[in-house]
């Protein structure tokens, strides 16, 4: 399992899967779901990868993790950002790779998301609370 990563662009726990140096700088590879509705009624998550300047990325806290981000995989980045290696997509997911970003990535148009992963409506007050 790859170390996790807080991406400060989007505030989400995220996977690191590879380092890459461009230009003098590190970008790390990353990636994250969301849960929401898709245009066609379903429901599930959103895989989004991206490269994110590490400089935007913090890792875990967690002593125990620092073996974890020494064996993630370093390389030089093309020039060509368009060039740069992006995950696998796994079968049966659905995935959007944003490529690099250096601010938030727009909203996922093919995704409303579902905040606390349900659908529901927020409860309504009985018709007796209403009255005070």
């Amino acid at each position: 399992m790859p170390p996790r990563v807080l991406v400060q662009l989007v505030r989400e726990l995220a996977d690191l899967h590879a380092w890459g140096r461009s230009e003098g700088s590190w970008w790390g590879l990353v990636s994250w779901r969301t849960y929401g509705s898709f245009a066609d009624g379903v429901n599930g998550y959103l895989h989004t990868s991206a490269w994110i300047p590490a400089r935007l990325l913090d890792p875990s806290s967690d002593p125990a993790a620092v073996a974890e981000y020494q064996m993630v995989q370093r390389f030089d980045l093309p020039e060509d950002r368009s060039a740069w290696p992006r995950p696998a997509a796994t079968a049966g997911r659905r995935w959007r790779h944003c490529g690099p970003l250096e601010a938030a990535p727009p909203a996922a148009p093919e995704l409303t998301p579902l905040v606390g992963g349900t659908g529901l409506p927020p409860m309504r007050r009985a018709p007796s609370q209403d009255r005070n």
